[in-house]
């Protein structure tokens, strides 16, 4: 089975978008609504109309959440799975261009490309297999399994798991598309959080 998994809190209409982009891709989407821990705002979930977008739509399930680190809200996604389904990982601001293949590999490098440039990255925490034990640690974009690190951003360093590169489609990234006002806050958050996560990153 493909999941579709995605964060999300008050970011409408680029969610709706993103949901779109994948819903008649994968078999279904698990999607986490609910304000970050140090993200700016006053209510714990979205207020924007993106909890009624997603709860309208039967193939996505809506969990609900206050105050979560990145961590965990990403985590609360892994823990509705099961062994072999494949993941497919998409932030709101993010769409899926092309058809999403199935893989051979227990991991898959996804091109992703930045829709204001011709700016390209590779991400290796976006496609994979689960496997009972996986969850993210440390940084909100490593993944572990049993406690031993899995991938960096853009490539998997560990030599028990396969991967390949997929190809036919890529994620498109719109951050873009934000307004001034949503920006600016997405940039003190994260700015908070690669604080936090930076005693981490080798």
């Amino acid at each position: 089975m493909i999941v579709g998994t995605v964060i999300c809190y008050n970011d409408m209409p680029l969610v709706q978008n993103c949901i779109e982009s994948i819903i008649n891709k994968v078999d279904r989407i698990i999607a986490i609504d609910g304000k970050y821990a140090d993200f700016p705002g006053i209510s714990g979930s979205s207020t924007d109309g993106t909890i009624q977008y997603l709860e309208s739509l039967d193939k996505v399930k809506v969990i609900m959440t206050s105050g979560l680190s990145e961590i965990e809200k990403r985590n609360l996604y892994l823990e509705q799975l099961v062994d072999g389904d494949t993941v497919l990982n998409l932030d709101t601001d993010e769409v899926l261009i092309g058809n999403f293949p199935k893989i051979a590999s227990m991991w898959g490098i996804i091109d992703l490309k930045d829709g204001h440039s011709k700016h390209i990255q590779r991400r290796a925490s976006r496609v994979f297999k689960y496997r009972n034990g996986i969850k993210y640690e440390n940084t909100h974009c490593t993944l572990y399994y049993n406690g031993k690190i899995i991938n960096k951003l853009c490539e998997v360093i560990n030599k028990d798991f396969t991967f390949e590169l997929i190809k036919g489609c890529h994620i498109l990234h719109n951050w873009h598309l934000r307004n001034d006002r949503r920006k600016f806050e997405k940039m003190k958050y994260y700015k908070k959080l690669v604080k936090k996560e930076s005693g981490f990153i080798k």
